[in-house]
């Protein structure tokens, strides 16, 4: 376009040249005329010219923010291959590590730093299967090897926990929704769980009867506090407590009320041994849920 009309000022401006020689043709008003259209042409071509400036300026301007975006976006993919790099690495350290099975300390160390326990409990978007998860990515972290368990029930919704397969103790199944509790799982039994701190190896023997708890407490070893047959004996344990409970409760009104059936040191070493019992077992006591009918184990 600017070409155009350079090259007609041009055409102008060499017949302007020519205007003497040809005088008696053109005449005045033509002469106006042609000189208002250089006029005109000049005018445009200052403008374009300015506009042309501008135009290679911002070029200019546009070609220098161009170079400086190219130079980080250099930049940028060289961190990014770094970065690329670095997780590949991490994945390659990661695949090669083992995570290891721990000892019943290890873990149990473990329950009680991490906390997991004291997650709020949300039915719509954080039951238990998120506790399940969350301990199990925390344990890998610690590099301890566990597992995700989700249990079938004769009734209703299942239900999700972990799993540790212990070097010394075997398989532990931990179930972190309400607190840090050994849960106890057996197909076609009643799904259990014990406070971990009430687990115990050696714990009182509830032998006898209820209503004559004043001897010389005894003591029990079991082989493995974490198979089923040590919640049983736990929930028979815990039987003989509340019973004994309502039998010295009984005894003590009889006394008051002039009974000569116990004496003063019976019910004294009576309310010893309950004291004693209660704290063996723990304070919180959790009701079983259903029969498991099935057990499904995914280890990371």
């Amino acid at each position: 376009m600017v070409k155009k009309v350079i090259l007609g000022v041009l055409i102008l401006i060499a017949l302007l040249f020519c205007l003497p020689s040809c005088a008696l043709v053109i005449s005045q008003e033509e002469h106006n005329a042609l000189q208002s259209n250089l006029d005109n042409a000049q005018r445009k071509i200052n403008v374009l010219t300015e506009n042309l400036t501008a135009l290679q300026t911002n070029y200019e301007k546009l070609q220098d923010d161009y170079d400086g975006l190219q130079d980080d976006y250099e930049g940028l993919q060289d961190d990014y291959d770094e970065l690329q790099a670095n997780y590949g690495s991490l994945l390659e350290r990661l695949k090669q590590s083992a995570l290891e099975n721990p000892t019943w300390l290890e873990l149990k160390e473990f329950l009680e730093l991490d906390d997991t326990d004291t997650l709020l409990y949300n039915e719509d978007n954080f039951d238990c299967s998120g506790f399940a998860i969350t301990l199990r990515d925390r344990a890998w972290k610690y590099g301890i090897r566990c597992a995700y368990v989700e249990v079938g029930f004769s009734e209703g919704e299942g239900h999700a926990l972990n799993a540790f397969n212990t070097t010394d103790r075997g398989l532990i199944y931990v179930d972190d929704t309400e607190d840090d509790q050994i849960a106890y799982v057996e197909i076609n039994q009643l799904y259990g769980a014990i406070h971990i701190g009430e687990v115990k190896l050696e714990y009182i023997a509830c032998t006898g009867s209820p209503a004559e708890f004043w001897t010389s407490l005894t003591y029990n070893t079991h082989a493995n506090p974490f198979s089923y047959d040590y919640y049983i004996d736990y929930q028979r344990r815990t039987k003989f407590y509340n019973e004994s409970v309502d039998a010295y409760n009984k005894a003590v009104d009889e006394y008051n009320k002039g009974s000569t059936k116990w004496s003063y040191s019976q019910l004294t070493s009576w309310h010893d041994n309950l004291k004693a019992l209660e704290q063996d077992l723990g304070s919180i006591f959790y009701e079983p849920m259903e029969a498991v009918k099935s057990i499904e184990v995914y280890w990371n």
